[in-house]
């Protein structure tokens, strides 16, 4: 198999992006960049310069109505989640061009070829006190599922970082992994995904007062945001096409990375995806 280059990564995930985008307009369904996606529309426009993923979120009723018709199309383009597969790995999907395959050097799961993430967005409860143990619980829920997919692979949590302990911590954080993971096996028959999806399920995004991605809350309660300003959808460039975005996209980034518009530096500038990519024969 023929190994694919980062710049030609980058090519097949904004073409998938393109027609994931173009295929929500003929549809009348909502999508907005997310995560580092957004951050790059906003600071670099387009991908963050040493980064080469690509996250969009879509609210769920958009979501569920992506999925019952994007596979309908006879495309080299396919979307796989819990709704197409009740053992998905995740709570989130993921659109792949099915040309190409992915080699993953941390997870047990299926390979799939380049692909994209959306991830549903979803309303919470009232008040702020079962609000946070709402998005408490599923954040050590989707944990616990996630350790379960692990293999027995040292941490690089901490690589980039450039402090003198980092070895320390990372050792210690791999040791702790290597604990947690035969515990997480655990939970396996539970299917914690699928509860952790019905959990969210709950809360309708486009009534609640603060939405978010609950059901993958890589950075917990910083992800719960204000909901009216944040569905109003702006077209911004990425790449040098335009794409949907958050009107209001400053809380969300402001939760998440704290100052976005700061450059870090150079030692944190590293990507995080833990694959090799290749076409297949």
């Amino acid at each position: 198999m023929e190994e694919i280059s980062s710049a030609t990564l980058r090519k097949i995930e904004l073409d998938i992006l393109c027609d994931v985008a173009d295929f929500c307009h003929q549809n009348n369904l909502r999508y907005y960049l997310c995560g580092g996606t957004l951050l790059g529309c906003i600071r670099h426009h387009g991908f963050i310069p040493w980064d080469d993923d690509i996250d969009i979120i879509m609210p769920r009723p958009d979501y569920i109505r992506f999925h019952l018709l994007y596979n309908q199309r006879q495309s080299f383009y396919q979307v796989h989640s819990l709704l197409t597969d009740s053992k998905w790995y995740s709570t989130f999907a993921e659109v792949e061009d099915s040309r190409t395959i992915k080699v993953y050097r941390g997870f047990r799961k299926s390979s799939l070829g380049v692909s994209i993430d959306i991830f549903p967005i979803d309303g919470s409860p009232c008040g702020y006190k079962r609000r946070k143990l709402f998005w408490y619980t599923n954040n050590i829920l989707t944990r616990i599922a996630t350790l379960s997919k692990q293999k027995f692979v040292r941490s690089r949590h901490f690589e980039d970082q450039k402090n003198k302990k980092k070895m320390i911590r990372a050792f210690f954080r791999s040791a702790i992994k290597f604990i947690a993971i035969p515990f997480s096996w655990l939970f396996i028959p539970f299917n914690l995904n699928q509860i952790v999806t019905m959990r969210a399920m709950k809360y309708d995004v486009d009534s609640s007062e603060f939405i978010g991605v609950s059901t993958f809350p890589h950075y917990g309660y910083a992800e719960c945001i204000h909901g009216a300003s944040f569905l109003k959808g702006k077209w911004r460039v990425f790449e040098g096409k335009y794409f949907c975005t958050p009107d209001n996209y400053d809380e969300y980034l402001s939760h998440l990375y704290g100052d976005y518009l700061e450059i870090p530096p150079i030692h944190n500038r590293k990507s995080h995806h833990d694959f090799l990519a290749y076409w297949k024969d």
